[in-house]
Formats: structure tokens, C-alpha cells, sequence
């Protein structure tokens, strides 16, 4: 079995993400989600630093050795929930821990209940030499219990943590849509909707910004295009590695076919050129070359229509309004340009 993306999102609620090394609530220097130098390497030492997408790699490495050491120490069935629930304790405390435990000896002797309640014994840690309960380990112990005596496919709480329900695009069932907001955002779709500075959380509202980056992310993992929160899209999320920003490599044709709006606005440059390099054209032809009799033929239709005002002056009047209208076209591309290649445009 793999860890499902609930069970992916409860663990990153639970660890949290810092790319500076910190020292956990027992004084254990750690980085990224969790890692610490006995789940491998890399070692982690004071001041050290990792990138976004260096923390994915090393949380899919960890996690890789402890979904292994699970699947092979559990004898009996077990569910989704009760797996990504004893890869997170297990995760928290290590597989020699787990091995030797009470719980693990409840679970394959069938006694899931037993096996639940054992998750609450591991709340402690040793500070200053003594073992004492920690209210953080407490209460992710709860929450890793409730997970794993809940029934599969319920909703994303912080009580229960269970795997989300597919959701069709209209609902707008705001623990789901927050936590794919969330996720989005992690892997580095930027826009997704209204984010609270203080406290990270996303509003849950399934609106266009958010529909435009589920169809980003879709597309550039190989999924149904859909703006549908479904279980396909969920286990993506979770697998996902964080997009390789900035896209500088990004050709011009390429932007244009990905952002609708930068084609638009190369092809209102194309289209201005066209009015205005003619249009200026005519009038240089007329207003300083009014005796070439071929430019006298361009502007003089013109002329009859207008009456007394001179050809080239309506043809500098196009001709300016066309040349604004490239400038503004020009600028609006490489605006779009920049923001696909940093990231904040899909």
C-alpha cells in the first residue's frame, strides 16, 4: 500500500515544512517535513538550508522506507486510513519503535481496538533527561487514532482526517477545496484562490482561479482536463513533486499555446503592425512626398472623403492609434511571458 493524499496532507499538518533547520520539541535538529538524519540522509545540522523541491524529495524517500517497513511488519488486512494513520506514527517515531511495540503486536493479533488506543502511549519525549508528555505529540496521537478508526472515504477533518470524497466542480465543500487550494500551492500553482496571510489557510472556494489550476495541474500530470476534484486528481496531488520554476527555457511559441492571453495579445501586436507601418507609410508619402504621383493615388480617395482635412494627417492620426496599440499588445506579451516563466501564470 502507499500513503493516500489525506493521509499525505495529515502528515504535513502534523510535521509541518521548514526548508531551516530547526530543533524539534525534543531538540532533535530537523528540516523539510519531518526529516531528521536517523530517516537517512541527508544529515541535517544547524543553519543548513534546502530548496522546495529538495524537501518533496527527501519527504518521498522517507516516506518510501516507511510505507515498506509497514507493509511488511502488518500480518493482518488493513484499511487505507488505518495504513496512512501507522505510516505517520511510525514516520513520527521510527520503525525499531514500531517493531517492538504493544500496538503492533494488538493489530496482528486482530485486536484493532486495542491497537487504536496504543497510539495515545506514544505522547512522550524526553526533555532534560526525563520522559514527559508533550502536548503537540498528544494531540497529533489523537488524531492519528481517530484516522485510524475511521471508516474510508469520509471527509478531510481535523478530527478524522480521512481521505476526501470526489466532489464534482460545483460543490462547494470547503475542506476539500481548501485542501486541494493548499496542496496546489505547495507544488507552486500560486493562484489559487484567497489565502489568509496570517495563517496560510485558503478560503475553499471552488472559484476560477482555482478551477484554472486544477486544469494546469491536470494537464501537466498527464490527467483528464477537468476542473473536477475527483480521487485521480487527489492521489496526483499527493505523489506530485513541486514544478521547476522559473520556466526561462520556456520558448515564445510554447507561452502562446499555454497562456490563451499571450497569444491574444501577439497576435493585437501582428495585427497593429499591420494598420500602422502602412499607415505611416502613406503619411510620410503624402505630407512630404505629395508630388509622387503614386502616393497621390494612395492618400487621394481618402481626401474626397474627409474633405479639406489633409490625407496624412488622419493617416498619422491610424497610425499612432495602431502604434499604441502594438506598445500596449507588446507589453501585455511579456508581461504574460514573465509571469508563465516565474510561475504565476500556468
Amino acid at each position: 500500500m502507499k500513503t493516500s493524499a489525506a493521509g499525505l496532507a495529515a502528515i504535513r499538518s502534523h510535521e509541518g515544512e521548514r526548508l531551516t533547520a530547526y530543533q524539534d520539541s525534543v531538540g532533535v535538529w530537523t528540516v523539510g517535513v519531518g526529516h531528521t538524519t536517523a530517516a537517512g540522509p541527508p544529515t541535517v545540522k544547524k543553519g543548513m538550508r534546502i530548496t522546495a523541491t529538495e524537501s518533496a524529495e527527501i519527504l518521498a524517500r522517507d516516506l518510501g522506507a516507511v510505507e515498506a517497513d509497514v507493509n511488511r511488519l502488518v500480518k493482518v488486512p488493513i484499511s487505507q486510513n488505518q495504513f496512512d494513520a501507522l505510516v505517520s506514527l511510525v514516520f513520527n517515531i521510527g520503525t525499531p519503535s514500531f517493531q517492538k511495540s504493544t500496538l503492533l503486536k494488538a493489530l496482528n493479533s486482530r485486536d484493532y481496538q486495542k491497537a487504536a488506543d496504543q497510539f495515545l502511549v506514544w505522547n512522550k519525549g524526553t526533555v532534560k533527561g526525563r520522559k514527559v508528555a508533550i502536548k503537540g505529540l498528544t494531540d497529533r496521537r489523537q488524531k492519528e487514532r481517530a484516522q485510524f478508526l475511521a471508516a474510508d472515504g469520509g471527509k478531510v477533518t481535523p478530527e478524522t482526517w480521512n481521505a476526501p470524497k470526489p466532489v464534482p466542480s460545483e460543490n462547494k465543500a470547503k475542506e476539500t477545496v481548501a485542501f486541494v487550494q493548499a496542496r496546489l500551492w505547495e507544488l507552486g500553482y500560486t493562484e489559487v484562490g484567497s489565502r489568509d496571510p496570517k495563517t496560510g489557510a485558503f478560503d475553499g472556494q471552488l472559484g476560477k482561479m482555482t478551477k484554472t489550476a486544477i486544469l494546469a495541474f491536470r494537464n501537466e500530470n498527464d490527467l483528464p482536463l477537468s476542473d473536477t476534484i475527483d480521487d485521480g486528481l487527489l492521489i496526483a496531488l499527493g505523489q506530485a513533486k513541486p514544478r521547476e520554476l522559473p520556466r526561462n527555457d520556456a520558448a515564445p511559441a510554447e507561452v502562446r499555446k499555454a497562456a490563451p492571453e499571450v497569444k491574444t495579445n501577439w497576435l493585437a501586436k501582428i495585427g497593429a503592425a499591420v494598420v500602422a507601418i502602412p499607415a505611416a507609410v502613406g503619411a510620410f508619402f503624402d505630407g512630404i512626398l505629395g508630388n509622387i504621383s503614386a502616393a497621390r493615388g494612395y492618400v487621394d480617395p481618402l481626401k474626397d472623403m474627409v474633405g479639406d482635412v489633409p490625407g496624412w494627417v488622419w493617416l498619422v492620426g491610424v497610425a499612432a492609434v495602431a502604434g499604441g496599440l502594438y506598445l500596449v499588445a507588446r507589453h501585455g506579451e511579456q508581461k504574460g511571458i514573465e509571469a508563465y516563466a516565474a510561475g504565476e501564470r500556468r
